[in-house]
């Protein structure tokens, strides 16, 4: 068992990692930009701490769940805390940003502290049930001690030096936004046929359509719920690096660039809701909005931000 872990960030992932971590009898301190209620689960499993050097001190683990690279800057090093830090401790960066981020980041910490960027796929539910899959980007010297400290979080794959990690991330990002975004122009294209989402999704089941997208995702289609589990924003973050890293127009990936426009389209029109929203709009594309709102209605879909 490791000593002591630090989780900076308690987000949507944040805070499932601690209940996980904890879970497995891990000694947790934890720490939210964000104060949290007094009545928050996380404070019953988890130290609280009322700073990120508070939070990093003494660990021999420190995990940041941050929501960019900007964010994982100021809460490594302009707060501080890199000078908090153990010597030899872990520092494992597991949000999406950029490999450039990746690499300053690890410029930028004590030469006696080790860093690795680890984002990971596979949502709140592989954070919950320790299944999530892991991009490690380390060099050689540090993968065996990465492995044994995202051993409870999921399975890794070492993808090359620091920042290769969150390059395999965004191409994974690319991956995952072009199939959200074809499902929900397939269901709202059976739709103007009268074919219900959720006969479509069993009928591709078991054909080259399957897949945990089809599964998860087109679930959620099929069920109405769009609350938060994957945002519109953040996918939107996470293209955006995509595009900043190859330094190109919507040309160099035509399909990833028609995705980022329904991201844009779900914000612009419905909300920051769930990516799984791609599906309202291609129906408002293909039904018209005035169909679309009254589709809306019928079904009671899940709006909860």
């Amino acid at each position: 068992m490791i000593r002591k872990i630090c989780v900076l960030g308690l987000g949507l992932m944040g805070k499932r990692i601690v209940l996980r971590l904890t879970e497995k009898g891990h000694n947790v301190v934890a720490w939210n930009r964000t104060p949290l209620p007094l009545d928050n689960p996380i404070s019953k499993v988890a130290t609280l701490a009322s700073s990120p050097c508070e939070a990093v001190k003494n660990a021999s683990v420190i995990f940041a769940l941050l929501h960019d690279g900007e964010a994982v800057e100021d809460v490594l090093i302009r707060s501080g805390a890199a000078e908090c830090m153990a010597p030899d401790c872990l520092v494992v960066d597991m949000g999406t940003n950029s490999p450039n981020v990746a690499r300053s980041i690890a410029a930028q910490l004590p030469t006696s502290v080790r860093f690795v960027d680890a984002p990971v796929s596979g949502g709140t539910k592989g954070a919950e049930q320790g299944s999530l899959s892991i991009f490690l980007g380390a060099q050689n010297e540090d993968v065996e001690l990465a492995q044994k400290a995202l051993s409870d979080l999921g399975s890794l794959t070492h993808m090359g030096a620091v920042g290769a990690g969150q390059a395999a991330k965004l191409a994974n990002q690319i991956v995952v936004a072009c199939s959200i975004a074809g499902l929900a122009e397939g269901i709202a294209f059976a739709e103007t046929f009268g074919i219900a989402p959720e006969i479509l999704r069993t009928a591709m089941r078991g054909g080259l359509a399957e897949s945990q997208i089809l599964e998860t995702i087109g679930g959620r289609m099929c069920a109405g719920d769009f609350s938060p589990l994957g945002r519109a924003t953040t996918h939107l973050k996470d293209l955006d690096y995509a595009f900043s890293q190859i330094g190109a127009g919507s040309e160099s990936l035509p399909t990833a660039s028609a995705a980022r426009a329904n991201l844009l389209n779900i914000l612009e029109k419905f909300g920051n809701l769930d990516h799984a929203a791609m599906v309202l709009v291609a129906r408002e594309a293909l039904l018209g909005a005035e169909e679309n709102q009254n589709l809306m209605k019928a079904k009671k879909l899940n709006f909860r931000k």
